[in-house]
């Protein structure tokens, strides 16, 4: 290490991950880079399988590994929310238990992106699929109408649906994005404390809509296509009641502080 190593903090909050978290830890440890340096924070939201004890055991072979256990689960944004006051470093990446990084390289790339455009708060790779294919996360800020295609079918007013996500710049071009996604998100330490992190009255849903929208009222949030994360994207059954309701209920409490934009 030198004088000029970054400082990086990754959080992840798990709930019953205990099928990716030995992986998701294994592959940020893997990291090895002269220039920087990695703290890793796990904010289990009272997980009932094997998660807790996997962290506690690799904690005690990763000394930069720290668990955290909220009393009681407020949802995603509120785990996240959990380290503002724990983190120095100077840039702070969120990532779902299911996500790869492919080398360390791509964080060096990110932190060499950063470290020259200043205006920069946030940064969101390009996100592919296991099989190489890309997440269409390029995105617009959602309308009511976006919203409802999207629960209705991939096919209906399909030009609408390729302009919400970008879909011209064949995902190969950056530029500033609406909506980043909250599997995988580069700040800036020092943005994501100003803005005081995630607003903790969402539970799940619409919660890095929001965000986004924070980071680019103060900076800029960037689609950054020059590297890329794997992302399995374990889905949880939005058929299911509870999943759409904490979807409308996200939806409402979203457009209630956004404006109320049909389409």
């Amino acid at each position: 290490m030198n004088d000029n190593t970054k400082e990086i903090s990754f959080c992840t909050v798990t709930y019953n991950s205990a099928k990716e978290v030995t992986q998701l830890i294994e592959n940020i440890e893997s990291l090895k880079s002269d220039l920087f340096s990695s703290r890793v924070f796990i904010v289990d939201n009272g997980s009932q399988d094997d998660t807790v004890n996997i962290v506690l055991k690799l904690s005690q072979e990763h000394s930069n590994l720290v668990l955290i256990r909220p009393d009681v689960n407020r949802g995603f944004g509120a785990g996240n929310n959990q380290v503002l006051n724990m983190i120095t470093s100077d840039y702070h990446i969120l990532i779902n238990p299911d996500v790869r990084i492919p080398s360390s390289r791509t964080i060096e790339k990110m932190i060499g992106y950063m470290d020259t455009h200043s205006d920069v708060g946030l940064l969101s790779p390009k996100i592919l699929n296991v099989d190489g294919s890309v997440q269409k996360l390029f995105r617009h800020n959602p309308t009511v109408l976006d919203m409802a295609l999207r629960f209705i079918s991939p096919n209906l007013m399909k030009k609408r649906q390729d302009w919400f996500v970008h879909e011209e710049t064949g995902y190969t071009q950056s530029g500033v994005i609406d909506q980043a996604s909250g599997a995988f998100m580069f700040f800036r330490t020092s943005v994501f404390k100003g803005i005081a992190g995630f607003d903790e009255r969402y539970f799940m849903y619409l919660e890095d809509a929001d965000i986004t929208r924070k980071v680019n009222a103060v900076s800029k949030a960037i689609f950054y296509p020059e590297v890329s994360i794997m992302h399995k994207w374990n889905r949880q059954n939005h058929s299911k009641l509870k999943f759409i309701g904490y979807t409308i209920k996200s939806m409402v409490q979203y457009f209630n502080k956004w404006g109320w934009k049909l389409f």
